[in-house]
């Protein structure tokens, strides 16, 4: 469980019972309200980022999404908005968003408070306590930061989790190959190693994966950026842990963050979007 309290501000804000969101930058309030719409009792970090992104990287504004739930931290942090955290051994960590092409993102363990927001309101985490702060009710408000408080946990069964359905992907929406930002077609056999200068010693079923560089790629795509794999009835993209991280939009224009090194199944007609506003297409047999 999470204690929230605010500091007085005019940015866009959002407190539901598991996380905190601030929006930011010259025009938050469509974004404010895409978050809205998709705020519940379930919402996480990952579902709120993937509201942000809906209109794509390029219309992105700053934000700070940050969940602390049974001293877990989870956050994604956007341009002018900083995070501050501290452990059970009252050390004191410092994180923001200035910078990051994206965003960035942030994990901790044994967190007992965090506050996020401007940095020219940043408090001393130290002396929390004696700062004007108010509660937060669940719901929209405005801010300028917001204070979270881990509160134990009332243990409770976890209920299992439902076996997963089988499902069939048809052959005519599997990728049969990626066109990259240059038009270059490139067909999609076993792995493919994407980046700025892949190059990997591993074998992939066997053999090594081929490689394939970007032309003229910006310095915030990483050598090694994504792993593209096929076993021929699906196809699979992956993030290699990069800095700049990378957006996949599907063929309807629903983006989502791709979370680093967890495979995502990917079909026709989508989208990997990479910093500096390079693409990756998906296509069938054209």
């Amino acid at each position: 469980m999470t204690e929230r309290t605010w500091f007085d501000g005019d940015l866009p804000a959002l407190a539901t019972d598991r996380l905190a969101v601030l929006v930011g930058g010259a025009d938050p309030v469509p974004a404010a309200r895409r978050v809205l719409a998709v705020a519940r009792a379930s919402a996480t970090p990952t579902t709120i980022l993937d509201a942000l992104l809906a209109d794509g990287i390029a219309a992105v504004p700053d934000f700070a999404v940050v969940a602390l739930e049974n001293g877990e931290l989870t956050a994604f942090l956007r341009g002018e908005f900083a995070l501050r955290f501290e452990d059970g051994g009252k050390r004191v960590w410092r994180v923001d968003g200035a910078g990051a092409h994206t965003w960035r993102e942030v994990a901790a363990s044994g967190v007992t408070r965090a506050w996020s927001g401007t940095p020219g309101r940043e408090p001393r985490m130290l002396t929390l306590g004696t700062t004007p702060e108010r509660p937060v009710r669940t719901g929209p408000t405005t801010a300028s930061g917001v204070v979270l408080r881990t509160v134990p946990a009332v243990p409770r069964p976890v209920a299992p989790a439902p076996a997963p359905s089988a499902r069939t992907t048809p052959p005519s929406r599997i990728p049969r190959a990626i066109v990259l930002p240059d038009g270059a077609r490139v067909p999609i056999e076993g792995t493919l190693l994407v980046g700025r200068g892949p190059r990997t010693a591993r074998l992939d079923g066997g053999r090594l994966p081929t490689l394939v560089p970007l032309a003229e790629a910006p310095r915030d795509i990483s050598r090694s950026h994504l792993r593209i794999s096929s076993d021929g009835a699906r196809v699979q993209v992956e993030d290699l842990a990069t800095s700049g991280g990378t957006a996949l939009v599907d063929a309807g224009g629903i983006a989502r963050r791709l979370v680093a090194e967890r495979p995502a199944d990917v079909l026709v007609g989508a989208t990997a979007e990479l910093p500096g506003g390079a693409r990756i297409r998906f296509v069938g047999d054209e």
